[in-house]
């Protein structure tokens, strides 16, 4: 069940609803080993974009491609809504996780063992809670059990509209960083609007806006940011303490610590040179 596509291709992509033009003439790659993010304004086509990849929205042209073969969604992709743990139908944590592999007719010791060691992977005992009905868990705890029940069966493509939602900033971190880890055995795209917690170095950002797509690495975007005050609302304190600074090479991440250390060694620096 492990992943095997490393690029997703978007050709010339048109995404209408109904008689409106949401998105237009939009290329570019998704790819494994990052995350993939999609950020923009409220309305911006964020979500339906994230529909259409996974075959539910059909009103577009243009091609999917994954690895250079039409991409075919069907049992290919996991689409994780806004609080999927809203979703929750079974009555415990083990068959909450296990049904979607119970569904593709794997053998019930087989699930047991895969479910479990799922559950390990997105920070659940399995010891502690699979017997315990889904409810029952903690905010973060149910985060993480919907998550790991909508891509136990490994999809090559995984799909997130806003994960870190209704989350603390400890929970948002967390979570971040299972996700980043899952980026590096599949194609994963997250829809949000709070990128912070989720942009790295290797990231990749799709910004949409006014019907049209643009492209850029955590830091061309967060240079964009700072210079165009309409581009995209960046934290705050990260403007205020940044914005000095803009002209610098090299920005320091969306971290309060690494933003102390980039404005420390600029003082410095501009310190020696009186």
């Amino acid at each position: 069940m492990a992943s095997h596509v490393t690029e997703l291709k978007l050709n010339n992509i048109k995404v209408k609803y109904g008689s409106a033009t949401l998105l237009d003439n939009l290329c570019g790659n998704f790819t494994r080993g990052q995350l993939n993010l999609i950020v923009g304004r409220a309305g911006s086509g964020k979500s339906t974009l994230l529909r259409t990849i996974a075959g539910f929205h059909k009103e577009f042209s243009g091609s999917i491609m994954a690895d250079d073969k039409a991409f075919d969604p069907s049992g290919n992709i996991s689409l994780v809504f806004q609080n999927p743990e809203a979703l929750f139908f079974n009555g415990s944590v083990g068959e909450e996780v296990g049904y979607a592999l119970k569904m593709r007719g794997v053998l019930p010791d087989e699930i047991e063992c895969t479910s479990k060691k799922w559950l390990q992977q997105w920070g659940l005992d399995p010891e502690c809670c699979w017997h315990r009905h889904p409810l029952e868990l903690s905010g973060g705890e149910k985060r993480r059990l919907a998550l790991a029940a909508c891509t136990v069966f490994l999809p090559p493509v995984v799909l997130l509209d806003e994960p870190l939602a209704g989350l603390d900033v400890k929970g948002q971190h967390a979570l971040a960083d299972m996700l980043k880890a899952m980026a590096t055995d599949h194609i994963v795209i997250v829809v949000t609007h709070e990128p912070e917690a989720l942009m790295t170095d290797s990231s990749s950002l799709l910004y949409l806006r006014s019907g049209c797509g643009l492209w850029f690495t955590p830091e061309t975007f967060l240079y964009q940011a700072l210079s165009e005050s309409d581009f995209f609302p960046l934290p705050h304190w990260y403007s205020s303490a940044v914005t000095p600074f803009r002209e610098k090479p090299a920005l320091p991440r969306l971290e309060a610590g690494a933003v102390h250390k980039f404005i420390q060694e600029w003082r410095r620096a501009d310190a020696d040179k009186l």
